[in-house]
């Protein structure tokens, strides 16, 4: 068997010598070797280039508008009607996946706290108090009540606020 160091010289023609660089006389493409006989071709490549990318960009921006589109429409058609017997006043967030909702049961108002797990109603305001808080709520002032036995002025006024910021 012949080793590989062997069989290299045997195949290598023995007018070159070991070491010397022989010349690449292969012939350029004319758009390298003489560029201003075609510089009118890569005018319009670049122009084609830009073209092509206007054209992927308005297509890409048709596809997201129209994925848009379609999540409006289905996500509108699945929620978000009411038939009028329950209805959602006001919302108000408290903290991230913390609010407070008043919810609208025939002529009842309901506050409710929700979080990621639960939903705990927090006070059910009768029909009486749900006329007198949805005027307040669309920007009509609330009528006050007559001031009990204190008399009128600072006391009357302690009265009323008491009476309206009270727990129950």
């Amino acid at each position: 068997m012949i080793s590989p160091g062997i069989s290299l010289l045997a195949v290598a023609p023995t007018h070159t010598r070991p070491g010397a660089i022989k010349r690449d006389l292969t012939p350029l493409p004319a758009a390298i070797s003489h560029p201003a006989s075609v510089g009118a071709q890569h005018v319009a490549s670049s122009s084609g280039t830009l073209m092509r990318t206007f054209i992927g960009l308005v297509v890409v921006v048709a596809v997201i508008y129209g994925i848009y589109w379609l999540l409006k429409t289905y996500t509108g058609s699945k929620g978000g009607k009411s038939d009028g017997r329950m209805d959602i006043v006001a919302t108000t967030a408290i903290a991230p996946n913390r609010a407070v909702h008043l919810i609208k049961v025939g002529d009842e108002l309901i506050l409710v706290g929700s979080a990621e797990a639960n939903v705990t109603p927090i006070r059910v305001y009768s029909a009486a108090e749900s006329t007198a808080l949805n005027a307040r709520l669309e920007g009509a002032p609330a009528p006050l009540r007559p001031a009990s036995g204190f008399g009128g002025g600072w006391a009357g006024f302690l009265t009323e606020l008491r009476a309206r910021t009270v727990r129950r």
